[in-house]
């Protein structure tokens, strides 16, 4: 029940960063899962590798707005691996808004804070997440593209 608790915090969380005036509309579905996410060594492995163990909740909302919030969780099936620096995220997520007369458009609202564990000087980082983030967008239009079809 922890996790489930977690993931509900997290979505309420992330829910306090949007300013709605109008409230939000009934939640149509809901779905609750861990997910283990690594990520390569980068930079001639001057970074190591990372992974994060998070709860995550999808929620789709009648006004056909999609939650997916996450955050840091411990799990007995995902203890840390060798050669992997496990990294920390805070609540975090996206929200995809329809954009009322525009079917083909959506407003995203993305949030993200993360410890990525380990040592790793400020100017690393920094040149590093630009291209991750470019990267992560990259790939959720590919999928939204792909829910739509």
């Amino acid at each position: 029940m922890e996790r489930e608790e977690r993931a509900e915090a997290a979505a309420e969380q992330l829910q306090l960063y949007r300013r709605d005036p109008g409230g939000w509309r009934g939640c149509r579905s809901t779905t609750i899962s861990v997910c283990r996410t690594t990520t390569p060594s980068a930079f001639m492995r001057i970074i190591s590798p990372r992974e994060f163990v998070d709860v995550v909740v999808m929620k789709q909302y009648e006004d056909g707005t999609i939650l997916s919030a996450a955050t840091n969780v411990e799990h007995l099936l995902c203890p840390p691996r060798p050669n992997f620096v496990r990294g920390f995220n805070y609540p975090c997520g996206c929200l995809c808004i329809p954009i009322p007369g525009e079917p083909d458009r959506t407003q995203l609202l993305t949030f993200f804070q993360t410890d990525l564990g380990g040592y790793l000087p400020q100017t690393v980082v920094d040149s590093f997440f630009p291209s991750s983030i470019s990267g992560f967008y990259s790939n959720l239009t590919k999928a939204v593209k792909t829910l739509k079809a």
